[in-house]
């Protein structure tokens, strides 16, 4: 890894255009071997997660970002999901489709023998809360109609918004 391109443990910000990007790890394209650093960007005060390439790179040079190395590794700075949180987003993936509370609910009702206790008022905050909570670390999209609301997959096509 070269002191030209993205270095993992490195936060890159430019703080007057309200932007930073967390480097977690680089890979490199299977079939052309373009090196990519893999992360979380803060966008509009949101962190997201995002990869960026050689042409990024070259325009945050030029636009003067300031650079910082994390005193602890990604892995432990940004966990994922996990246990039941990990399992709903799984399902989420695999079914697809609109995930409201009800939904996320029965899925844990169904799924998630270690609920079985909870009755269904706090069963339903939970999942209420898990859903924001993976719209919040970048997995899924939050949509209002009026009187519900859902979510979805976030996709790539959701990150141009």
């Amino acid at each position: 890894m070269s002191a030209d391109f993205y270095q993992p443990n490195h936060t890159y910000s430019n703080p007057e255009h309200g932007w930073a990007f967390r480097v977690d790890a680089l890979t490199t394209h299977p079939a052309d071997g373009e090196l990519t650093a893999l992360g979380w960007r803060l966008f509009k005060g949101e962190w997201e997660p995002y990869a960026y390439d050689r042409g990024d790179w070259e325009i945050g040079q030029l636009a003067g970002w300031t650079v910082e190395q994390s005193s602890r590794p990604a892995a432990d700075a940004t966990p994922g999901p996990t246990g039941r949180v990990a399992r709903l987003l799984d399902a989420i993936r695999t079914s697809g489709g609109r995930w409201t509370t009800p939904r996320a609910l029965r899925f844990y009702r169904d799924n998630v023998r270690e609920l079985d206790h909870l009755p269904d008022s706090r069963l339903r905050t939970i999942a209420r809360d898990d859903l924001r909570d993976l719209a919040a670390w970048g997995h899924l999209v939050r949509h209002e109609e009026p009187g519900r609301q859902f979510y979805t997959l976030k996709t790539r096509k959701d990150e141009s918004r």
